[in-house]
This record gives C-alpha cells, sequence and structure tokens, in this order.
C-alpha cells in the first residue's frame, strides 16, 4: 500500500462540520473545559482540577506523537479554532494491524452528531493510512449513548468483562469490548462518508 501514514508530519483531517489538528499548548484552558466536567468524565478518568493537568495532558499528547506510539487529534468545530474534543489512537500494534480508539468531546455539543462525524474520520485514516485490520474500542456497558454511537459506526460488542471498574456510584460497573474490522470497514463505507484528509503531512 502506498502513501501510508509514517508520522512525519501531523495528519489534519476535515469533515462537513469539523477540522481534527495536532494539540497545542496553547489549547490547555480549552481542554481543561470537559475534562474538569463531571459529567463528561462520568465513564472516563477523575475530573481535572486545575488547567495545568490540561497543560500536562497535552505535552503527554505530543510526547506519544513524536515517540510514535499513538495519535490524539484535537476536534474543532470548523471556522472556530478552539478544542472541543479529544479523538485519537492509542495502543497500535503494527505487526497485528490494529490499534483501539478513545474519544471524548466537550458537553455542550453532545447530541448534534459531532462526535460520530469525528470518529468516522478517524476511521477512515486508520483503515487507509495507517492500514489497520482492526479497530478496538471499551466502553462502560451502561454507558448507552457510547454504545448506540459505537453500533452506528459499525461496531459490534465482542465480550463484557464484569464489575471492571468502579464508577462514581460508588458500585462496579461491566466492561463492554467493541471491534471493526477492515472488512466491515469496507462493505460499510458508504454510511462513512467524510471529506478526504488534507494531504499537509
Amino acid at each position: 500500500m502506498t502513501g501510508l501514514f509514517d508520522f512525519s508530519a501531523f495528519p489534519r483531517l476535515t469533515t462537513e462540520r469539523t477540522v481534527l489538528r495536532e494539540w497545542q499548548p496553547g489549547d490547555a484552558a480549552d481542554l481543561f473545559v470537559w475534562r474538569s466536567d463531571p459529567e463528561v468524565q462520568r465513564y472516563n478518568s477523575e475530573p481535572m482540577r486545575d488547567v495545568t493537568e490540561a497543560a500536562q495532558l497535552i505535552d503527554e499528547l505530543r510526547g506519544a506523537y513524536s515517540a510514535q506510539r499513538e495519535i490524539f487529534w484535537a476536534v474543532t468545530h470548523r471556522g472556530d479554532g478552539r478544542a472541543i474534543g479529544l479523538f485519537g489512537f492509542n495502543s497500535w500494534e503494527r505487526h497485528h494491524r490494529r490499534a483501539a480508539i478513545g474519544y471524548d468531546l466537550r458537553r455542550n455539543y453532545w447530541g448534534r452528531g459531532i462526535a460520530t462525524e469525528a470518529l468516522a474520520a478517524i476511521l477512515s485514516f486508520g483503515f487507509t493510512r495507517m492500514d489497520l485490520n482492526r479497530v478496538e474500542a471499551e466502553t462502560i456497558a451502561d454507558n448507552h449513548a457510547s454504545v448506540r454511537r459505537l453500533q452506528r459506526l459499525g461496531f459490534q460488542r465482542e465480550g463484557l468483562r464484569r464489575a471492571y471498574t468502579v464508577e462514581e456510584d460508588g458500585t462496579f460497573h461491566d466492561s463492554a469490548i467493541y471491534g471493526l474490522l477492515a472488512s466491515d470497514y469496507r462493505r460499510l463505507r458508504p454510511a462513512h462518508t467524510v471529506r478526504s484528509p488534507d494531504r499537509r503531512e
């Protein structure tokens, strides 16, 4: 396959309503908005308490990209460069051609289809430019919005880890494992149509 992604420059992706770009140190205040929001972080990590934590996370994301371990984009709304989401790939196993996705989005952008649109963009990048054969996703089984989103994108539930995490209600919750194969993606691709990645890398 030609044109495979090689980390030589950060790939910028565009969709009808979003631009996915590299994280910059100046994005810390915007990242802090939703990473400090208990509702957004309900099924994620502990809410941040200080903007310096957001700055540290951005440093870690940029360092992981430089080390060619993972790639996470800052999702922005077209026409406004401020970050509203964190979407990307981790656990990239090149030999096995698989990676996992992670994502979260600022709460006032929920319910608009922005997350599905941005995920479709990175899936397109993963299956074409990264030559992935498999993309995995994990979510709390009763995180119904995330489950519906994954199913809408073609992911299939493959397993359940019982009583896997303690959530904010103080009880254990199951973790569901979802997978999407390249063959699934090719079959469903018309539903995933997004604008082509910018070729600036």
